[in-house]
């Protein structure tokens, strides 16, 4: 009979456990209560609902401090505060607490039930300007330290040869990167944020198939010898410079950057090109002087010819090539005047006519009257050439004039030119500064005829 009663009582005690615990675990359902030892953020939420717990939490988040850690150190740190992070975690806590097991609650007196604290507890957010606040400070503070620029694979010429240069891992940051980086890391809660996830990456590796493929490709363009000779200048175009420019598409097939060609081009034209350049010119008189203006000279067509260029690369041999220029006095020889030319020397009152070198007239002139008449200095060139012509134009005092002459040979875009002057009663001296042209060169009407012959069209004329 002991026995049997002590059964009963057992039996009585287990049901009563049994009724207890199911109740008590109804109970904390039904409350949505978190069990004991759980712990979220740092902070002890045993027993609290969502909304009793969430203040806390709050406090707790907004003065979490996030740390920017390059190489093992902090580059710069910031709490939820500073940055101007507003917290909301009600909504999120009232969904942890319903993800609880609320049957396992003997358990939780026994153990810890701390939540994660990497894990997103709280909905975080930033207004736009305060991130981008909050991303200027990390960067400025960050490029305190020098950064190195990440660079791509590609192909040099080393070694006589086509190779590949691996990529450079740099430590430039990605802004892009950054704000990805620093957002995610906010809304997961993690206080540690590695710069490194926000460095420039490179785009194409050593490993890169399509690399590989453009080395094989390229080293017959890349190794060819290419040569300008340009207004007398020779060289040849580096071959890095023309590796540089070659592309391969994945099938293969080789092009050039057609607008990194133009762009060299260009640069050719800008160092060598003539036209309105200021030149050193050996005078008979005065020794080597600057002469400026005039619209005598040349350029380079530079679209055109950065297609001939291209199209004479990719033909994988030597070649020598002069540029496709347009306007006057291109040649090899070093200067675009050549030997043929008019030499009008304002300050002595004299003219010299040379060609191929040799002098063939030398005679005084006179040139414009100084001021507003002044002849025009620079480099011109005789545009036309006409016998017996009538020069027209208008006098100081607003009258007009019409003077024939025999010769008349036109140099500038104004109406000056070289003419005889039967009206002349001398030449040379200072004769000019009172009894000067309307800027025209005035010529003996003795020497004009030789000059008229000498002299053919489209021979340059230096003012001076």
């Amino acid at each position: 009979m002991k026995h049997k009663r002590g059964l009963m009582i057992g039996g009585s005690l287990l049901g009563l456990l049994v009724i207890g615990y199911v109740a008590t675990s109804l109970i904390w359902q039904h409350q949505q209560t978190f069990l004991t030892n759980t712990s979220i953020a740092g902070v002890d939420v045993s027993g609290k609902t969502a909304t009793q717990a969430a203040p806390k939490v709050n406090r707790a988040l907004e003065h979490r401090t996030y740390r920017i850690i390059e190489s093992g150190q902090t580059k710069y740190s910031f709490t939820s505060k500073s940055a101007g992070i507003t917290i909301n975690t009600k909504k999120d806590l009232t969904k942890l607490a319903a993800k609880q097991n609320y049957w396992r609650w003997p358990l939780a007196l026994l153990q810890s039930a701390q939540a994660d604290d990497s894990a997103a507890v709280g909905q975080l957010t930033i207004n736009h300007t305060d991130l981008k606040n909050l991303l200027q400070k990390i960067t400025t503070t960050a490029n305190q330290t020098n950064r190195t620029k990440t660079e791509n694979a590609k192909l040099v010429y080393r070694h006589d040869q086509v190779e590949i240069k691996k990529e450079v891992q740099g430590t430039e940051l990605d802004q892009a990167k950054l704000k990805r980086v620093v957002t995610k890391a906010i809304s997961n809660g993690d206080s540690h944020i590695a710069l490194k996830a926000a460095y420039v990456a490179p785009t194409v590796t050593s490993t890169s198939t399509s690399l590989k493929t453009a080395k094989a490709k390229s080293a017959k363009y890349a190794a060819e010898t290419a040569t300008y000779n340009i207004n007398g200048h020779k060289f040849t175009i580096p071959h890095d410079l023309i590796l540089s420019w070659i592309k391969v598409d994945k099938q293969g097939k080789v092009s050039l950057d057609q607008s990194a060609v133009l762009t060299y081009v260009k640069q050719l034209n800008d160092k060598y090109h003539t036209y309105h350049t200021t030149r050193q010119f050996k005078s008979t008189a005065r020794g080597t002087v600057s002469v400026s203006g005039g619209f005598y000279g040349w350029t380079i067509k530079t679209e055109a010819e950065a297609k001939a260029l291209a199209a004479e690369i990719l033909k994988g041999k030597d070649f020598t090539r002069s540029p496709i220029t347009s306007g006057s006095g291109y040649n090899n020889k070093g200067t675009d005047i050549g030997n043929t030319y008019v030499e009008v020397d304002k300050e002595n009152q004299h003219m010299y006519v040379y060609v191929d070198g040799k002098l063939k007239v030398s005679t005084d002139i006179v040139t414009g009257k100084p001021g507003k008449h002044a002849t025009t200095t620079g480099v011109w060139y005789i545009w036309n050439k006409e016998k017996n012509a009538t020069l027209k134009g208008d006098n100081d005092d607003g009258s007009s004039y019409s003077q024939p002459v025999s010769y008349w040979m036109p140099f500038d875009d104004t109406g000056e030119g070289i003419h005889d002057s039967s009206w002349q009663t001398q030449y040379g001296g200072t004769w000019y500064k009172k009894h000067g042209s309307h800027g025209c060169v005035n010529t003996p009407p003795s020497v004009m005829k030789k000059v008229f012959a000498a002299v053919p069209v489209g021979t340059p004329v230096i003012v001076f």
